[in-house]
Order: structure tokens, then C-alpha cells, then sequence
């Protein structure tokens, strides 16, 4: 995955998710991701947080109600 023109590597893609369990926040994701520390600009983790949550809910693996996102049945 590619992200402002940097290359994101796996194991910031695996973090993120991986944080997707139970309820989760976007900010949980962007966390997890940032904990790698394989990202060098500070705009990157918010932007691949945002990019799985998208592909996620487009694969219908979460669904987002009342506030919170949730892995679904």
C-alpha cells in the first residue's frame, strides 16, 4: 500500500489490523499503526487508518453504529 507517495510497509498494515477487534475507533487503528514506527511522516498513519477502514467496509468485515466501529457476524 502507498500513501503520499510512501511506501507503507506490511507490518504497519498488520497492526492496523489487528486493531480491529471488538469496538473500535479509527484513532485506535491510527495508534496501532503509529506504534510501528515504520511510518516517517506523521500524515501517513492517518491516512492508511482511513484506507483499511474503507477497504474493510467495502468487504463488509465492519460496520460502524453508534460511534464505534465492530467486526461484523
Amino acid at each position: 500500500m502507498k500513501s503520499y507517495g510512501v511506501e507503507v510497509p506490511e507490518i504497519a498494515i498488520n497492526a492496523g489490523l489487528s486493531a480491529m477487534v471488538g469496538n473500535f475507533t479509527a484513532l485506535d487503528v491510527e495508534c496501532a499503526i503509529r506504534r510501528t514506527k515504520t511510518c516517517p511522516d506523521q500524515a501517513v498513519p492517518n491516512r492508511i487508518a482511513d484506507k483499511l477502514l474503507q477497504r474493510e467496509r467495502r468487504a463488509g468485515r465492519i460496520a460502524f453504529a453508534n460511534g464505534k466501529w465492530s467486526k461484523t457476524p
